[in-house]
């Protein structure tokens, strides 16, 4: 087994046959700590009758571990015992069951974060979804309209491909000026700045395309985007949205930040087989096949004052 296939020497590696494990969504591992972890712990530390609430492990797999599997959970979970077990041996008052309220107080304050949904619709700002190795997580898109010469600033420490997306969905949403409404706005009197937040955390690959696209609209057209609204799909320069990868756990991450629709390219349609159907009634998906399908789903139709506009006279 490997976590990587970057060392395997390719002559090595068209000889062997891969076959890729994905990682555990949340209602498994949360399955997983229930059925084994748990009652595997309970029994080395020598406790009986303890309880652990769904909410105390969703908070451990969200707030205290960030990974994949389960072994960073387990360790959490052995942590908990201990310390209860402790008490026990000391002849304290032990509780029934572990809440999510009682975490702080066994190991300490939260170590991680994970993104949720806007509260309001804002201008200029849209919300993807993005595959990481340990699972899906949310990816906020800012974009803000200053005076000055044309030129487009790119930051959050934006890869290479990533950079290219947005390059394209800038030139898209430039050649469409007529049909969304802004042409009216002198881009060489304005600068571009596009930034995705967490800038110490480096980002890449194409599927931000048409989420930097709709923050793009929106902020040069003044009409805001949904906030329960997410969405992923690589944007070509005539506005088509082709297929990404990473859908099982871009489904997990939208969910869990609390969108309530999803926007994701037609030919990804097939991959929400990967999906459990219980995680799968909970959003309402969207598949489209060009920006002219995600605008009316991702903006509001109510536009406040140009920016843009303003900024062009």
């Amino acid at each position: 087994t490997a976590n990587l296939l970057d060392p395997i020497p390719p002559a090595l590696l068209d000889r062997m046959e891969v076959i890729e494990f994905p990682g555990y969504m949340e209602e498994e591992k949360i399955e997983i700590a229930r059925l084994f972890l748990i009652p595997k712990q309970m029994e080395q530390n020598g406790l009986k009758g303890l309880r652990f609430s769904e909410g105390a492990i969703k908070g451990l797999i969200r707030e205290y571990t960030q990974e994949a599997g389960v072994r960073n959970l387990d360790r959490e979970i052995a942590n908990i015992c201990r310390k209860v077990a402790r008490r026990v041996a000391e002849g304290k008052p032990v509780p029934a069951i572990i809440t999510k309220q009682a975490l702080p107080k066994y190991v300490g304050p939260p170590r991680y974060t994970f993104g949720l949904a806007e509260k309001d619709d804002r201008v200029g700002v849209a919300t993807g979804v993005a595959w990481t190795e340990a699972g899906g997580d949310t990816l906020s898109v800012e974009v803000t309209i200053v005076p000055g010469k044309g030129n487009v600033l790119l930051t959050g420490q934006l890869g290479e491909i990533m950079q290219e997306s947005a390059q394209a969905a800038i030139s898209y949403t430039r050649s469409r000026a007529e049909e969304l409404g802004f042409d009216d706005v002198d881009f060489d009197k304005i600068d571009i700045h596009i930034h995705v937040p967490e800038g110490a955390v480096p980002k890449d690959g194409p599927s931000a395309g048409i989420t930097i696209a709709t923050a793009l609209i929106s902020a040069l057209t003044g009409r805001p985007v949904h906030h329960e609204v997410a969405m992923t799909g690589e944007i070509t320069l005539r506005g088509r949205v082709l297929p990404i990868g990473g859908v099982r756990e871009k489904v997990l991450a939208a969910q869990r930040a609390g969108f309530k629709t999803m926007l994701i390219p037609r030919q990804n349609r097939r991959d929400l087989d990967e999906v459990p159907p219980k995680l799968r009634r909970r959003l309402n998906f969207v598949f489209v096949d060009s920006m002219d399908q995600v605008v009316p789903v991702a903006l509001a139709a109510q536009r406040e004052a140009s920016v843009a506009a303003r900024l062009s006279r």
